[in-house]
């Protein structure tokens, strides 16, 4: 659905966006706060566009100001609590990277744990603390997970007996050494010829340079050390308390979420020993407590066409210029079209427009086209890390906003009792 009644819109020309104001279409202006609520309650619409994948949702809001999208975007990216490891405990480090390295690269391993399910860290003073002490530590707002690997010289001794030692793996570790699924990749080698017969025409990029990838790996030395990968599925939950109970089921499972993250290398007689403490947080502290990858919106494309156009133009319209926003019809012979013509260009998806502007390049399309972008229609894009599905990342914030307009009123009612 798109809106087209908009007092302002932005017009897309060659060197950027300008405002043009159309008094017939702009709304009275309310004149009461009870007015623009009802008319707000009664003209907001949000309608799901797609779901590209379980953690993408694709929305758009229509008749609201640009103040609130962005507000929900901002809460989107810093004020939905998440949980994140906040403090490690390292008893035992005898790899390469220092432990302060170490600490930081578990703190950015996102875990799939509900926040909600959670308290905030309160320490012995009654306070929420932020610093390093960790007195107010319990079953409520602390989870503990615990990561112990080492790299034995018997592993080393049995990868060399394979003659697989040094050698990398499909996925970027060392042959005979576990991945993250527990089963180990075996090296294919084969000659150059065979790379010949990857090229196909109609095959994309992205498989052919897997298959390259795979059929012709780098092959390090043989007398290179082995070396074992440390990934995020090495670290183990430890339940505290009735944790076990309360986070219960496939929902609610505590574990990293992506469980192939690398952490470290270690070579023979090389361990990590180390306990690391996760707690609620959220993006306004740091980064890591973020929910989303990407939380964004654009203003809705208006396209229209001044006039018709047809044949090659509009094949080049359709299929160069402007992908996925036109569409091609068969023209009516005897009707309106000029005689001799046989498919013209109409509009059919202005949602696919990408503000590329190319059409501007070609002399009749330009004239032909006319892009405006309604100042109150957002196409309101939300990519989750995983610890929670977009959809219920957008009602989080939509609470979190609620709070905040709660909070005002408060203060401005306090306020105006103080001056009484």
């Amino acid at each position: 659905m798109t809106s087209t009644k908009s007092a302002v819109r932005l017009k897309v020309t060659e060197s950027g966006s300008e405002a043009i104001h159309d008094p017939n279409t702009a709304p009275e202006l309310p004149t009461s706060p009870e007015q623009f609520l009802t008319r707000f309650r009664n003209n907001f619409e949000l309608n799901v566009l797609e779901r590209p994948s379980p953690n993408e949702l694709v929305l758009e809001f229509i008749h609201v100001d640009t103040s609130f999208v962005n507000a929900l975007r901002r809460i989107l990216l810093a004020e939905i609590p998440t949980v994140a490891i906040e403090n490690v405990y390292i008893s035992k480090n005898s790899s390469i990277i220092h432990d302060e390295v170490l600490a930081h690269r578990l703190g950015l391993v996102p875990i799939m744990a509900d926040a909600r399910l959670m308290d905030d860290f309160i320490d012995e003073n009654g306070e929420n603390n932020e610093e390093e002490d960790e007195g107010g530590a319990n079953d409520r707002n602390t989870l503990v997970f615990r990561l112990e690997v080492a790299c034995t010289h018997a592993e080393a001794r049995a990868a060399a007996g394979s003659g697989t030692a040094g050698r990398p793996s499909s996925k970027g570790g060392t042959a005979g050494a576990k991945q993250p699924d527990g089963q180990e990749e075996e090296v294919v080698d084969n000659d150059d010829e065979e790379l010949d017969n990857l090229v196909a025409p109609d095959v994309d990029l992205e498989t052919i340079a897997k298959e390259a990838a795979s059929k012709q790996p780098y092959q390090f030395p043989k007398d290179r050390p082995y070396t074992k990968h440390v990934y995020s599925s090495d670290l183990e939950w430890i339940p505290q308390g009735d944790q076990a109970d309360r986070f219960i089921g496939e929902k609610h499972e505590i574990r990293p979420i992506y469980p192939d993250i690398l952490l470290a290398k270690l070579r023979p007689g090389q361990s990590i020993e180390l306990e690391a403490h996760a707690r609620k947080g959220i993006g306004k502290d740091h980064a890591k407590y973020s929910p989303v990858c990407t939380a964004s919106y654009r203003l809705m494309p208006h396209v229209e066409l001044l006039h018709d156009v047809y044949d090659e133009d509009a094949e080049e319209l359709v299929h160069v210029y402007e992908p996925g926003v036109f569409r091609l019809v068969p023209t009516t012979p005897g009707g309106s079209d000029p005689p001799g013509t046989r498919q013209k260009a109409v509009v059919h998806n202005p949602y696919a427009c990408t503000m590329s502007r190319n059409f501007m390049r070609h002399a009749t399309l330009a004239k032909a086209v006319k892009i405006t972008r309604l100042t109150d229609h957002f196409i309101f894009s939300i990519e989750s890390v995983g610890m929670c599905s977009p959809a219920v990342l957008l009602a989080e914030a939509l609470r979190v906003l609620q709070r905040k307009c709660q909070n005002l009123m408060d203060l401005t009612d306090a306020a105006a009792t103080n001056n009484q």
